[in-house]
Protein backbone atom coordinates (compact mmCIF):
# COMPACT_ATOMS: atom_id res chain seq x y z
CA UNK A 1 0.00 0.00 0.00
CA UNK A 2 0.87 3.07 -0.28
CA UNK A 3 1.62 5.90 1.96
CA UNK A 4 -1.64 7.52 2.87
CA UNK A 5 -2.33 11.49 2.68
CA UNK A 6 -4.08 14.12 4.28
CA UNK A 7 -5.98 13.77 0.86
CA UNK A 8 -6.52 10.46 1.11
CA UNK A 9 -8.41 10.64 4.64
CA UNK A 10 -10.33 13.85 3.97
CA UNK A 11 -13.09 12.26 2.68
CA UNK A 12 -13.26 8.91 4.94
CA UNK A 13 -15.48 8.82 8.22
CA UNK A 14 -13.56 8.87 11.46
CA UNK A 15 -13.77 6.67 14.71
CA UNK A 16 -12.35 8.46 17.38
CA UNK A 17 -10.81 6.60 20.36
CA UNK A 18 -9.40 9.59 21.72
CA UNK A 19 -9.35 13.46 21.24
CA UNK A 20 -9.78 16.27 23.77
CA UNK A 21 -6.72 15.70 25.61
CA UNK A 22 -5.07 18.88 25.92
CA UNK A 23 -1.35 17.51 24.83
CA UNK A 24 -1.65 14.16 24.20
CA UNK A 25 -2.70 13.52 20.54
CA UNK A 26 -6.04 12.58 18.85
CA UNK A 27 -6.50 9.00 17.66
CA UNK A 28 -8.36 8.11 14.73
CA UNK A 29 -9.59 4.96 13.11
CA UNK A 30 -10.30 5.22 8.82
CA UNK A 31 -11.21 2.41 6.69
CA UNK A 32 -9.26 2.62 4.01
CA UNK A 33 -9.37 -0.44 1.23
CA UNK A 34 -10.91 -2.68 3.56
CA UNK A 35 -7.90 -1.80 6.26
CA UNK A 36 -8.37 -0.61 9.57
CA UNK A 37 -6.01 2.63 10.03
CA UNK A 38 -5.16 4.75 12.98
CA UNK A 39 -3.87 8.11 12.46
CA UNK A 40 -2.19 9.65 15.67
CA UNK A 41 -2.56 13.58 15.17
CA UNK A 42 -1.19 16.48 17.16
CA UNK A 43 -2.53 18.95 14.02
CA UNK A 44 -5.35 19.91 16.30
CA UNK A 45 -3.65 20.29 19.56
CA UNK A 46 -3.55 23.80 20.68
CA UNK A 47 -0.49 25.76 20.70
CA UNK A 48 2.52 26.31 18.00
CA UNK A 49 4.78 24.86 20.83
CA UNK A 50 2.99 22.25 21.11
CA UNK A 51 2.33 21.36 17.21
CA UNK A 52 6.46 21.29 16.91
CA UNK A 53 6.54 18.77 19.75
CA UNK A 54 4.03 16.82 18.20
CA UNK A 55 5.83 16.95 14.60
CA UNK A 56 9.03 15.78 16.49
CA UNK A 57 7.41 12.75 18.01
CA UNK A 58 5.07 11.54 15.32
CA UNK A 59 8.64 11.87 13.10
CA UNK A 60 10.59 9.83 15.67
CA UNK A 61 7.66 7.12 15.24
CA UNK A 62 7.58 7.08 11.54
CA UNK A 63 10.89 6.73 11.38
CA UNK A 64 11.05 3.51 13.14
CA UNK A 65 8.00 2.19 12.12
CA UNK A 66 9.78 2.28 8.61
CA UNK A 67 12.41 0.86 9.81
CA UNK A 68 10.13 -1.69 11.31
CA UNK A 69 8.03 -2.92 8.26
CA UNK A 70 7.01 -6.32 8.05
CA UNK A 71 8.13 -7.68 11.41
CA UNK A 72 4.97 -9.16 13.34
CA UNK A 73 4.26 -7.32 16.84
CA UNK A 74 4.52 -3.93 16.23
CA UNK A 75 2.15 -1.64 13.76
CA UNK A 76 2.94 -1.38 9.97
CA UNK A 77 3.60 2.00 8.69
CA UNK A 78 0.86 3.74 6.21
CA UNK A 79 2.42 7.06 5.45
CA UNK A 80 2.67 10.58 7.00
CA UNK A 81 -0.11 12.93 6.01
CA UNK A 82 1.66 15.71 7.27
CA UNK A 83 4.05 16.93 9.98
CA UNK A 84 2.07 16.44 13.05
CA UNK A 85 0.25 12.74 11.84
CA UNK A 86 1.42 9.62 11.09
CA UNK A 87 -0.76 6.56 9.71
CA UNK A 88 -0.45 2.92 11.28
CA UNK A 89 -2.46 -0.16 11.15
CA UNK A 90 -5.19 -0.97 13.70
CA UNK A 91 -4.48 -3.97 15.62
CA UNK A 92 -7.41 -5.23 17.51
CA UNK A 93 -6.94 -6.08 21.41
CA UNK A 94 -6.50 -5.01 24.95
CA UNK A 95 -4.23 -3.53 27.20
CA UNK A 96 -1.75 -5.99 29.11
CA UNK A 97 -2.74 -6.31 32.74
CA UNK A 98 -0.42 -8.22 35.14
CA UNK A 99 -4.08 -9.47 36.48
CA UNK A 100 -5.18 -10.44 33.70
CA UNK A 101 -5.95 -14.72 33.97
CA UNK A 102 -5.79 -15.13 30.42
CA UNK A 103 -2.18 -13.82 30.52
CA UNK A 104 -1.07 -14.83 33.95
CA UNK A 105 1.58 -17.48 33.74
CA UNK A 106 1.32 -17.30 30.12
CA UNK A 107 5.07 -18.68 29.05
CA UNK A 108 4.48 -18.22 25.81
CA UNK A 109 3.30 -14.93 25.94
CA UNK A 110 6.08 -13.65 27.22
CA UNK A 111 8.68 -15.51 25.24
CA UNK A 112 7.24 -14.26 22.09
CA UNK A 113 7.17 -10.83 23.34
CA UNK A 114 11.39 -11.38 24.32
CA UNK A 115 11.59 -12.50 20.78
CA UNK A 116 9.69 -9.58 19.28
CA UNK A 117 11.90 -7.19 21.36
CA UNK A 118 14.84 -9.33 20.04
CA UNK A 119 13.79 -8.66 16.47
CA UNK A 120 13.26 -5.14 17.05
CA UNK A 121 16.73 -4.67 18.36
CA UNK A 122 18.27 -6.57 15.42
CA UNK A 123 16.84 -3.87 12.94
CA UNK A 124 18.49 -0.93 15.09
CA UNK A 125 15.71 0.41 16.64
CA UNK A 126 15.17 1.06 20.68
CA UNK A 127 12.11 1.48 22.25
CA UNK A 128 13.03 3.25 25.69
CA UNK A 129 9.58 3.65 26.55
CA UNK A 130 7.99 -0.57 27.13
CA UNK A 131 7.44 -0.30 30.70
CA UNK A 132 4.56 1.88 30.21
CA UNK A 133 1.45 -0.48 30.51
CA UNK A 134 -0.41 1.93 27.57
CA UNK A 135 2.70 0.64 25.20
CA UNK A 136 2.02 -3.21 25.35
CA UNK A 137 -1.52 -4.77 24.21
CA UNK A 138 -2.30 -8.16 24.01
CA UNK A 139 -3.81 -8.57 20.41
CA UNK A 140 -7.27 -10.46 19.57
CA UNK A 141 -5.19 -14.33 19.06
CA UNK A 142 -3.51 -13.31 22.13
CA UNK A 143 -0.13 -12.43 20.86
CA UNK A 144 2.26 -9.69 22.16
CA UNK A 145 1.85 -6.22 20.49
CA UNK A 146 4.18 -3.48 21.44
CA UNK A 147 2.77 -0.13 20.19
CA UNK A 148 3.75 3.42 20.97
CA UNK A 149 7.76 4.20 19.25
CA UNK A 150 7.29 8.30 19.79
CA UNK A 151 10.25 7.57 22.19
CA UNK A 152 12.00 5.39 20.03
CA UNK A 153 15.40 5.94 18.62
CA UNK A 154 16.87 4.23 15.30
CA UNK A 155 20.77 3.18 14.19
CA UNK A 156 22.49 1.64 11.78
CA UNK A 157 22.99 -2.18 12.65
CA UNK A 158 25.40 -2.63 9.96
CA UNK A 159 28.25 -0.30 11.88
CA UNK A 160 29.88 -0.73 15.31
CA UNK A 161 28.52 2.20 16.67
CA UNK A 162 24.96 1.38 15.70
CA UNK A 163 25.33 -1.62 17.33
CA UNK A 164 26.88 -0.69 20.38
CA UNK A 165 24.23 2.28 21.27
CA UNK A 166 21.21 -1.16 20.73
CA UNK A 167 23.25 -2.78 22.97
CA UNK A 168 23.63 0.01 25.82
CA UNK A 169 20.01 1.55 25.76
CA UNK A 170 18.68 -1.86 24.61
CA UNK A 171 19.21 -2.94 28.15
CA UNK A 172 16.70 -0.41 28.97
CA UNK A 173 14.16 -2.28 26.80
CA UNK A 174 15.09 -6.14 28.55
CA UNK A 175 15.03 -4.55 31.54
CA UNK A 176 11.50 -3.64 30.37
CA UNK A 177 10.63 -7.16 29.55
CA UNK A 178 11.67 -8.78 32.69
CA UNK A 179 9.74 -6.25 34.49
CA UNK A 180 6.37 -8.00 32.10
CA UNK A 181 7.92 -11.26 33.13
CA UNK A 182 8.05 -10.18 37.18
CA UNK A 183 4.40 -9.50 36.39
CA UNK A 184 2.88 -12.10 34.42
CA UNK A 185 5.38 -15.13 35.48
CA UNK A 186 8.13 -14.45 37.71
CA UNK A 187 9.03 -18.16 38.09
CA UNK A 188 10.76 -17.65 34.05
CA UNK A 189 12.79 -15.02 36.00
CA UNK A 190 16.39 -16.14 37.11
CA UNK A 191 18.12 -15.23 40.33
CA UNK A 192 20.35 -12.49 38.59
CA UNK A 193 17.54 -11.29 36.22
CA UNK A 194 15.51 -10.66 39.33
CA UNK A 195 18.17 -8.65 40.52
CA UNK A 196 18.06 -6.82 37.66
CA UNK A 197 14.08 -6.08 37.69
CA UNK A 198 14.45 -5.27 41.86
CA UNK A 199 17.15 -2.49 40.74
CA UNK A 200 15.64 -0.75 37.84
CA UNK A 201 12.03 -0.80 40.31
CA UNK A 202 14.25 1.45 42.80
CA UNK A 203 15.97 3.48 40.18
CA UNK A 204 12.96 3.66 38.12
CA UNK A 205 12.75 7.58 38.52
CA UNK A 206 15.93 8.13 36.90
CA UNK A 207 14.57 7.38 33.14
CA UNK A 208 11.37 7.98 32.20
CA UNK A 209 11.00 8.93 28.46
CA UNK A 210 7.59 8.62 28.67
CA UNK A 211 6.66 11.25 31.85
CA UNK A 212 9.56 13.62 30.29
CA UNK A 213 7.53 13.46 26.70
CA UNK A 214 4.64 14.52 28.85
CA UNK A 215 6.19 17.30 30.42
CA UNK A 216 7.73 18.83 27.13
CA UNK A 217 4.13 18.55 25.84
CA UNK A 218 2.21 19.84 28.92
CA UNK A 219 5.21 22.89 28.59
CA UNK A 220 4.89 23.02 25.30
CA UNK A 221 0.63 23.17 25.30
CA UNK A 222 0.63 25.91 28.32
CA UNK A 223 3.64 28.07 26.22
CA UNK A 224 1.23 28.11 23.12
CA UNK A 225 -1.88 29.26 24.95
CA UNK A 226 -0.38 31.91 26.74
CA UNK A 227 0.73 33.40 22.88
CA UNK A 228 -1.97 32.58 21.03
CA UNK A 229 -4.36 33.62 24.12
CA UNK A 230 -7.80 32.10 22.52
CA UNK A 231 -5.32 28.69 22.11
CA UNK A 232 -6.59 28.41 18.43
CA UNK A 233 -5.20 25.29 16.38
CA UNK A 234 -2.00 25.63 14.13
CA UNK A 235 -2.54 26.37 10.80
CA UNK A 236 -1.17 23.74 8.57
Amino acid sequence: MRDLTRADLGSLPARSIRRGHTYKPDLLIYQVDGEEIVLKDYGGKRGPWLAVVGAICTGLEARALRVLAGLKGVPQFRGRPDRYSVAMTHIAGRRVSGGDPELRGNECFVRELERIVARIHRRGVVHLDLKHRSNLMVSSDGWPVVLDFESALCFDPRWFGGRLAVRLLGRLDLLAVQNWKRRLCPHTLSESEMRAVRLARRLRGWWLPRRLLDLLLSLAHGAGSSRTGDGGPPGR
